[in-house]
């Protein structure tokens, strides 16, 4: 449910502000002014439609200190050196009579600061230093000089507008460091339907879809891994390594139209896909014991004395981001993913392009009984390639070994994939 709207009322003098209308679009009016950094409500105004997070922000880092120097040792030209704020309202007018500014806020999903957020958040951590209570309530002698001289540009573009432009002005006016392109598709509404799965599981909170959330997981990772499952590989009768070799790439895929349909055809087996290469992760060294016993290999049973594997002491295993699961044996992705993805094959797609896509066979129980020949095929082609896992990501003969090792599992076992 939305919250209801909001007025901000900024005292502001008649010849420190300029409104005009656009010259295509009547129903916009864009404001310009100069408001005293003392009367902004910083960290008060919603910046939901800004592509980067500002839950948190790390006064230590450059941005944050170079504003503060700007602030507290140049405040009369503050106005000039900072690139200001920029706010979608709903509605925003001028009274001349009182010289205050107003803009109303009607929808965080659809109004305010769309850029300067980064400014806005630090300049309320600067004012937090000087007091906890609500800036506007203290006393004049309470307030430092450098807030009471300084200025900023605040440019308010009001009226209806839709999503399109307003992603449009969320794109250009945030390149002071380039916006990520993930940040930009959640703008966009582009994760909704995989939101709406993420958030009814034990995923919840766990997934960041734009930059600079404090969340653990990067959607970009999320989209890896259901890019090993994509049904275009099937058509395209080929294996997922671009999901490893050129990680950076997939948003691009994920963005394009004749990709994302497929992304969404995997949403009944989402949560199986991320839940399965944490099992993987934690289960591999079970695996890998249980093929080397089996063949009674001697001096290849410890996981941990690899050089592919970073073994660590109980006390100190590594957490997983996705479901929390804890191993002392830390694996790289040029493992993990050729694994992962070999078991797209037990995917069973409608023919008929209706209907839910599922598994033929539990696929935690596939691997549980299958892995260690899994297992052992993908070490033994990391040995042949060096114990280089990043060469083993790259290799198509490992990514086809695996996965038809996992169709002729299924032939040998009787499942038959209609």
């Amino acid at each position: 449910m939305n919250a209801a709207p909001k007025e901000y009322r900024l005292p502001v003098l008649q010849d420190q502000i300029r409104s005009i209308k656009d010259p295509y679009n009547s129903e916009l009016t864009i404001i310009h002014a100069f408001v005293k950094v003392r009367d902004l409500p910083n960290g008060h105004i919603p910046d939901k439609i800004n592509p980067r997070s500002h839950e948190v922000v790390r006064m230590e880092t450059r941005i944050p200190q170079a504003i503060t120097t700007s602030l507290t040792e140049y405040p009369e030209i503050f106005h000039l050196i900072n690139r200001g704020c920029l706010v979608l309202a709903k509605k925003a007018w001028y009274d001349n009579q009182t010289r205050t500014l107003h803009f109303v806020v009607e929808s965080p999903e659809e109004n305010g600061m769309v850029d300067g957020a980064t400014t806005d958040r630090v300049l309320a951590k600067l004012k937090e230093q000087v007091s906890r209570a609500d800036f506007s309530t203290l006393k004049e002698e309470e307030i430092p000089d450098h807030f009471k001289e300084s200025y900023i540009h605040l440019e308010i573009i009001a009226g209806d507008m839709n999503d399109e432009l307003r992603l449009k002005l969320a794109d250009a006016r945030n390149t002071s460091e380039q916006v990520k392109a993930f940040s930009l598709e959640d703008l966009g509404r582009g994760y909704d339907w995989l939101k709406e799965i993420l958030e009814k599981s034990e995923f919840k909170d766990k997934v960041r879809y734009r930059e600079n959330e404090p969340k653990p997981v990067d959607i970009r990772v999320v989209l890896g891994l259901l890019t090993l499952f994509h049904p275009s590989w099937n058509d395209k009768k080929s294996d997922p390594i671009i999901a490893y070799t050129a990680k950076g790439a997939v948003i691009d895929n994920y963005r394009d139209d004749t990709w994302k349909e497929g992304y969404k055809k995997l949403a009944p087996v989402v949560i199986d896909i991320l839940k399965l290469y944490d099992y993987i992760h934690v289960d591999f060294n079970d695996a890998y014991r249980a093929a080397y016993a089996s063949k009674n290999i001697s001096g290849s049973s410890k996981l941990g004395l690899r050089n592919e594997v970073k073994y660590r002491k109980a006390e100190k295993a590594k957490e997983l981001p996705l479901t929390g699961a804890r191993t002392q044996y830390v694996l790289t992705d040029g493992w993990l993913y050729p694994l992962l993805a070999s078991l797209r094959t037990l995917l069973v797609w409608p023919k008929s392009g209706r209907g839910d896509v599922k598994w033929v066979t539990d696929p935690f129980k596939f691997f549980k009984e299958n892995g260690p020949d899994l297992v052992f095929d993908l070490v033994e082609q990391s040995e042949e390639l060096g114990r280089n896992p990043n060469a083993t990501g790259k290799s198509r003969r490992v990514w086809s070994g695996l996965r038809m090792r996992v169709e002729n599992q299924l032939f040998k076992s009787g499942v038959v994939i209609a």
